[in-house]
Formats: structure tokens, sequence, C-alpha cells
């Protein structure tokens, strides 16, 4: 029929749409295939296992990792699983990563200021912003009042700036401040007496016993 030749407008329009079609199947096959409609997984309780464990698991069941963080805890035991994302029990789409927290092996470490002649409340506030625990303060004489003389562990060790830690070190922060010497005020007080003599005179010419002091 001439409606059908090769070249005619209605051949032309009908490999049109036979190509779209065709077209639209294949979009439509490939995304299900890509996303693998309605095949999911159930994210395991990993919890507590230990880190090849939790490899041996997630590859059976068909998912993936990233170890997003690791916190030391001296109550759990070190390289294991802390927590899961998404949480246990979820639904997942097979191939999806998981992000997982594990307890460290180690304290997590910071490095000392430079502490020497700076203000105590500002050492002490910097600490605690680096994250070491346990920081108290002892008075002691010299410096500036309120400045910091020394830092040191609870056993007495020196701890100089630049150095790398553990943050749950316990600290003495020492900072200077007034300190009576009794020992030196008596002494005045006796110098003071000796050079007044026993007792004073009146402008009578009599003379007062100090012994009332």
């Amino acid at each position: 029929m001439a409606l059908f030749k090769k070249d005619s407008l209605l051949t032309n329009i009908l490999l049109m749409v036979a190509a779209s079609v065709v077209l639209v199947f294949i979009l439509i096959f490939g995304l299900d295939l890509y996303t693998r409609h309605g095949k999911t997984v159930t994210v395991p309780d990993l919890r507590g296992k230990t880190v090849a464990e939790m490899k041996r698991i997630l590859d059976e069941a068909g998912l993936d990792y990233e170890i997003n963080d690791s916190t030391f805890s001296r109550t759990a035991i070190p390289g294991t699983v802390r927590e899961v994302f998404p949480e246990p029990g979820s639904q997942v789409k097979a191939g999806r990563i998981l992000f997982i927290a594990i307890n460290g092996y180690h304290q997590r470490k910071q490095t000392v200021p430079n502490y020497k002649d700076q203000s105590a409340r500002q050492i002490l506030a910097l600490l605690k912003g680096l994250g070491f625990e346990s920081v108290e303060q002892r008075v002691v004489p010299g410096g500036y009042v309120g400045s910091v003389v020394g830092l040191q562990t609870l056993d007495g060790n020196a701890v100089l700036a630049g150095t790398q830690i553990p943050i749950d070190t316990k600290l003495i922060l020492l900072v200077a401040g007034q300190v009576i010497d009794t020992l030196g005020l008596d002494r005045y007080i006796e110098d003071y007496s000796t050079s007044q003599g026993d007792s004073t005179s009146k402008e009578d010419g009599s003379t007062v016993s100090n012994e009332w002091w």
C-alpha cells in the first residue's frame, strides 16, 4: 500500500512510536534492576560483634559498611561494634552502606597546650575543651596570683607543654597564689619586740610592762 511505503509519513511515525515504546521499556526495566525493586535486606544486630564477625555477617547479607567513629570506653571490649546506622531491624536495599561505630583500642590523646604563666581560668577551660576529663587545681607560691606555674599528673610527674597524653589522665594544675609564711611572720614580730625592749616609757618616766602582749 502507498501509506506504508518506505519514505511515507505514516511509516516514519510508526517507527518513532515503536522506538519510543522500546526506549520506555528499557528505562523501566533498567531502573527496576538498578534499584533492586522489592528486594530488601534486614539490618542485622552487630552490636558487641568483633570487626571480623561483622565483616562475615555483612558479606552474607550483601551489605557494605563504613567505620565512621571509634571511641575508647573502659567498660566495653575494644574492637567491638558499638552502634549501627541504620538501626538493627531496619529494611534496606541490598548493597546499602551501613555506618559502624566501634569501641576503640586506645584512649584518644590530646596535645597539652602552652600553659606557663597563662591565666589559670583560661587554661582550665582550654584543657576541658580538649577533652581532659579530670583536672584539679592546687595553689602554690610564686608567679603572678592566678597564673599557671606548672602542670603535673596525680603522682607528681611534670607534664610539659606539647606532650601528647590520654584525655583520661588525671591532671593537677599548679596555680600561683598568696601563701602566708607563718614562720617568717613570727620572726618579724620577734625582731620587732626585741628592738623595742621589754617595756615602753610613759611621759612621766615610768615604764609599762609588755608582758601582756
